[in-house]
């Protein structure tokens, strides 16, 4: 009986220091190793709980929208280590290999064939940090490259130039109102916006006031700018504006206002919309 007392006694005790020796090693931060190229070299980091914070300024989401053939600059600075210095600053884009510093300027140059949003390019970027631990921690993020004009057309918005003619009537009371649609929805960044319309007026005509809209898919104009023209004024048509804030937008109105005693003439070839970053 004795005996089996103490067995039963020693089994207690083994379960109970055992218990306390995982507890103990599952306290402990052990971090996993990762083969990361830097500096050209394979390095093994680790990554565990404690790992650095990487922080891409201004950019809080894994998709962000920029315009073609514009300058990106990315800022790492504001990353941290809650238990050590950043000594590593390394940024993968795509298969181009890696660059180092806590900012990049990444030159937007690609090839758009398509206005369909699920056929634009997209760039593969992310960010690693290494504190002086050694220990590494990573951001992904995919910049979807948006066309940085669209020319107008009889069929809407084109990526494409269109050698091609429309005439319209200026209606003097009501104004009139043409309208140019995307192919689907699209997300547009803050944006500074320019119209060119090249418009062949008549001797007798004149054109006083022409506004852009963007059309929102609740169906809304959200007015992005105006022009006014007087009597001397000649040449293209331009009006300028801004898209203030994200903005989903399915196309654009432009309303012109002005007389004209018969029909003038849009040529698509020199008809456009450009957008550029805010400086």
């Amino acid at each position: 009986m004795e005996r089996r007392i103490y067995i039963i006694l020693g089994m207690s005790i083994f379960l109970i220091l055992s218990t306390d020796i995982l507890v103990f090693y599952s306290l402990l931060d052990i971090p996993a190793t990762k083969s990361i190229a830097l500096n050209g070299l394979k390095e093994n980091v680790a990554i565990h709980r404690d790992a650095p914070v990487p922080v891409i300024d201004g950019i809080d989401t894994d998709i962000i929208n920029v315009y073609n053939h514009c300058t990106l600059h990315l800022d790492a600075s504001r990353s941290y280590s809650r238990n050590g210095n950043i000594i590593k600053f390394a940024w993968q884009v795509n298969d181009d290999g890696f660059f180092h510093g806590k900012t990049l300027d990444l030159k937007i140059d690609e090839k758009i064939d398509s206005n369909s949003v699920d056929e634009l390019p997209v760039i593969y970027v992310m960010l690693t940090v290494v504190d002086e631990r050694g220990i590494a921690g990573a951001k992904e993020i995919l910049i979807r490259v948006l066309p940085d004009r669209f020319y107008l057309s009889k069929d809407g918005l084109s990526i494409k130039r269109e050698n091609d003619v429309e005439r319209i009537s200026l209606r003097p009371l009501s104004g009139t109102t043409l309208t140019y649609m995307l192919p689907e929805s699209m997300d547009f960044p803050p944006c500074r916006i320019k119209l060119n319309m090249d418009i062949r007026k008549g001797i007798i005509s004149k054109i006083f006031r022409v506004e852009l809209y963007g059309l929102t898919e609740d169906g809304d104009a959200v007015k992005i700018g105006e022009k006014k023209y007087f009597l001397t004024d000649r040449g293209d048509i331009e009006v300028y504006g801004e898209i203030e804030k994200n903005s989903r937008l399915k196309g654009f109105q432009i309303r012109i206002r002005g007389f004209s005693l018969k029909k003038i003439e849009i040529d698509y070839s020199k008809s456009y919309i450009d957008f550029s970053p805010h400086a």
